[in-house]
């Protein structure tokens, strides 16, 4: 009687625990990574907003701004809608806003001029709360 029971409770156990994983971690997990790619990238390519009279090199690293900028706001807006509730309760009252970053992430890599490249950069850095450049 009492394997049967246990069997049941470790069964019941393992269930939850891969529902847990599956629906609250792994979202949660691949958003932070997510936005470490994003302030990596900010990064990397902050010296390539305008390309015009630089080498073909920078051009071409001008070109992979804009599309790592339309993955990184495509998958941030998919992201988000897998977070789970509680996880984008706890956002918001850090005033992290992952939706507004990703339509800003969109305007940015379709900006070319410098001052409104990094009015973009900073509300994507406030709307992710990343640590301001020094």
């Amino acid at each position: 009687m009492y394997g049967i029971l246990i069997t049941l409770i470790g069964i019941t156990a393992g269930a939850v625990g891969f529902l847990v994983a599956t629906f609250w971690f792994q979202p949660i997990l691949r958003y932070r990574d997510l936005k470490a790619q994003i302030l990596s990238d900010l990064i990397f390519f902050a010296n390539v907003i305008k390309t015009d009279g630089l080498n073909p090199e920078m051009k071409e690293r001008g070109w992979r701004r804009v599309e790592a900028n339309r993955r990184h706001s495509a998958d941030l807006a998919a992201a988000f809608h897998y977070l789970p509730r509680l996880y984008l309760w706890l956002l918001r009252r850090k005033s992290e806003c992952p939706d507004k970053a990703s339509v800003e992430m969109m305007s940015f890599s379709n900006t070319f001029e410098w001052t409104e490249a990094e009015k973009r950069v900073n509300s994507i850095r406030r709307f992710l709360r990343f640590p301001p450049e020094e």
